[in-house]
């Protein structure tokens, strides 16, 4: 119960006001705080100790007199455990002080202290129930880390192949040299539905009549015809069956193979010739089945990429949501660092590719505190060298966290040097200059601007105009120069405007 120390600044600042002193002691009876500089009078050592065990035994508020003075106590509780006890004490009808009123004069009978006890006992076992989930998050969250790892890994296998227009393009053009035929498609869907007519100028002129030519012959192949049972269709002769002849007024011939892995079918591959003296050949029709069946296997492939990269993406944003949860005082940080960083992406005109990388990068740049205790992380004192040295290590650990999880991989630069300062006094590398990863210089203005501008355990928030005054002060040392003028720039114009 050693976090309960945080309550030890309120319940002493409520000493004074009410002239009462407090205890908290766990469940042996030994003392975790007290407030005062020694043990009051109120609190003999063996009445306590009774007090606690009588509290823990019965799970209930309890309260005792003595002479003057008073001993009255409430368990607390973690769920259905009873972890200890809040003790307080002081004169039964007086200030703790002699001949000095207490606004609990007259009040601090049994059933006004034990709706005082009450209140604060809830506030602390609000705490402990709050840690505790903490911490059940955290555990899951390391022992999925070698499910992440395993999908990291076996990710970019999957990726070997990945289906896009160049490559259908190329497909159908082979197609039509290898195959001898006038016109060839493929209809598919596949997050976005890929649709390719290719349909070379020589033979054009025969189609400038009929619009969605593929998409209407697809329409019109019957569910019930015999070859569909084994993924494809073929018309010999368009001038055989009056819907086909109706679509162009040249004969021509046709050839369909359904795109289908494992029983999901994502589409349609077909070939059109207008040279009836021949016919598809059954081996053309096994290698475009073939075809198909290995372009199914692509699309089933990049789909599994992508339900991992989601995955990926889940629980990076689960490991967010736990730091964050972990320091109290830096709740939505990084979606604020993150938001800030886009707006001055957007006005760099970034990338598609380094805009991404930014998102990703600004969204985790505090992902290795993931193990850092959080006695250091909300320390309102100064810190040690020592404890400072263990918050620099976390932009290093933070990248080793990410490095298997190819999807982040152009991300880290930003992770690993986003404290490096302009001036080269920085860490982890000591970096000056455009040394820094661009990534990682935004990041530090965004950073350090959420950093002044919202409360820390440290120090109020201030007001932001006048953080924008510190940012200018710390450009040509901390921050670069240039992401200061952009940033000013985002918080008058796109900021200010929402």
């Amino acid at each position: 119960m050693n976090e309960l120390k945080t309550f030890e600044a309120l319940l002493s600042n409520i000493t004074p006001f009410c002239r009462l002193h407090f205890q908290i002691r766990d469940s042996a009876g030994k003392m975790i705080f007290f407030t005062g500089d020694a043990v009051p009078e109120a609190f003999p050592p063996e009445k306590s100790q009774v007090m606690v065990e009588t509290i823990i035994a019965q799970n209930r508020f309890q309260y005792d007199t003595a002479g003057p003075n008073f001993l009255c106590g409430h368990p607390l509780r973690n769920h259905q455990e009873t972890l200890g006890a809040l003790l307080a004490g002081g004169h039964s009808s007086r200030g703790l002080n002699p001949g000095e009123d207490t606004p609990f004069a007259g009040s601090t009978q049994p059933r006004e202290m034990e709706s005082l006890l009450g209140s604060l006992a809830a506030l602390v076992e609000e705490k402990l129930t709050t840690q505790q989930e903490i911490e059940e998050m955290t555990l899951k969250l390391d022992q999925g880390f070698e499910d992440l790892y395993l999908y990291a890994r076996i990710a970019s296998q999957i990726k070997t192949l990945k289906l896009s227009d160049d490559m259908l393009k190329l497909l159908m053009e082979e197609l039509l040299e290898s195959m001898r035929v006038d016109a060839a498609f493929a209809s598919l869907s596949h997050k976005r539905n890929y649709k390719l007519d290719l349909i070379p100028p020589r033979v054009s002129e025969k189609f400038s009549f009929q619009k969605n030519f593929f998409e209407k012959i697809l329409n019109l192949i019957p569910l019930n015809a015999t070859a569909t049972n084994e993924n494809y269709f073929i018309i010999n002769d368009s001038r055989e069956d009056p819907c086909y002849r109706e679509l162009l007024s040249e004969p021509y011939r046709f050839l369909a193979v359904r795109v289908q892995h494992q029983g999901a079918v994502y589409g349609w591959l077909g070939l059109l010739c207008f040279n009836l003296q021949e016919i598809f050949r059954q081996g053309e029709l096994k290698l475009l089945l073939s075809l198909a069946e290995q372009m199914a296997m692509i699309i089933n492939n990049t789909n599994l990429y992508k339900n991992l990269e989601q995955f990926v993406v889940n629980m990076v944003k689960s490991l967010v949501f736990a730091i964050e949860a972990k320091d109290r005082y830096t709740r939505g940080h990084s979606e604020r660092v993150s938001t800030y960083c886009m707006l001055m992406g957007a006005r760099l005109g970034l990338s598609k590719k380094d805009y991404e990388a930014l998102k990703w990068a600004s969204i985790l740049h505090d992902i290795g505190k993931i193990g850092i205790p959080e006695s250091i992380l909300n320390k309102k004192d100064q810190l040690t060298n020592a404890e400072f040295e263990i918050i620099k290590n976390h932009t290093v650990k933070g990248s080793k966290i990410l490095k298997p999880i190819e999807h982040l991989g152009d991300s880290l630069p930003g992770i690993i040097h986003h404290h490096e300062h302009f001036d080269g006094s920085g860490y982890p590398d000591g970096l000056r200059g455009e040394e820094i990863p661009l990534t990682a210089r935004i990041i530090a203005v965004a950073d350090t601007f959420d950093a002044i501008n919202f409360s820390r355990s440290y120090r109020g928030a201030s007001i932001d105009e006048k953080v924008i005054d510190i940012l200018e002060k710390l450009a040509g040392s901390q921050l670069d120069p240039r992401l200061v003028e952009v940033f000013k720039k985002v918080y008058t114009e796109d900021m200010k405007s929402d």
